[in-house]
């Protein structure tokens, strides 16, 4: 009987776990999609909700690990499809933003100057291809080769932050958040 009673607390503590493991990344979800949708609805969607909707996976991987961290991407990234009407934001998360907290760590582990090289590859790989797709495909429009290398050298600007932005986004979790998202 003994034995039997500590294997129903073990089993209780692992279910308990589970559960809350489920409902913060459930949250965290929810409150992606929403920022995704009040960027679609304010305006400020096409990057800065992306970015901010991005941010919601960092506790995630922190407190929980990177497979929660990409099942929680890509349910959002398929809510955003089916939910958010504008294309472009959507693709910016699915490829960029929404990806890059989740690829953050791996690219710290590069040495030196190999890390730098391969955000950037990695930036201009995704930034160009959302691009692309949603100007020849999506929603076709026309645009000076000058206005190109501005909105590129803009987005380098901005991903420059947002990488910034990432390692000290913790401290915004840990002060916000509480004890909640501690490891």
């Amino acid at each position: 009987d003994g034995t039997m009673a500590l294997s129903s607390t073990n089993e209780r503590v692992i279910c308990l776990k589970q559960s809350k493991r489920i409902a913060a990344c459930g949250m965290m979800a929810a409150l992606s999609i929403v920022i995704m949708l009040l960027g679609g609805v304010l305006g400020i969607g096409m990057y800065a909700s992306p970015m901010l909707a991005g941010c919601c996976l960092l506790p995630i991987g922190k407190k929980y690990g990177a497979k929660n961290q990409w099942l929680v991407w890509a349910a959002v990234s398929l809510l955003c499809f089916m939910l958010i009407p504008e294309p472009e934001q959507n693709l910016m998360y699915l490829a960029l933003f929404g990806l890059y907290p989740i690829l953050y760590p791996y690219f710290g582990r590069l040495p030196g100057a190999w890390k730098w090289i391969s955000k950037l590859l990695y930036f201009h790989a995704a930034a160009i291809s959302v691009e692309l797709l949603v100007m020849l495909v999506l929603v076709p429009e026309v645009m000076s080769a000058a206005m190109i290398v501005i909105l590129l050298l803009l987005g380098n600007a901005v991903f420059w932050m947002y990488d910034f932005l990432i390692p000290r986004s913790d401290l915004l979790f840990r002060r916000f958040l509480g004890r909640r998202f501690r490891q």
